[in-house]
């Protein structure tokens, strides 16, 4: 399985909402509140099924002047990370939406 292609979707028991550039996550399984810093939360952003893992990263390279090697690298382990703590699922196609 190629994850640069597969879909990240906030995971159903997650509301969030941007405020001022942070996202507030809370997590109504565990009844946890997360907060990110703005690169995650342009990730979380990001990560609404309509793009995939290699388009947040190109997305995430253009926006904060980084490699797309560097944006890659650490888009993928960010999503890996929130897809552990059940924030984020993964799709392997908009279809599934």
């Amino acid at each position: 399985m190629n994850i640069s292609k597969m879909y990240p979707k906030p995971h159903p028991q997650t509301a969030g909402r941007v405020i001022d550039g942070e996202a507030v996550l809370i997590l109504a399984d565990s009844s946890e509140v997360n907060v990110l810093n703005r690169v995650g939360s342009r990730i979380f952003e990001l990560s609404d099924g309509t793009y995939t893992i290699e388009e947040i990263a190109q997305t995430i390279a253009r926006e904060y002047e980084v490699t797309y090697e560097q944006a890659d690298l650490d888009v993928r382990e960010f999503i890996l990370q929130l897809v552990d703590q059940s924030i984020i699922v993964l799709e392997e196609s908009k279809e599934n939406q």
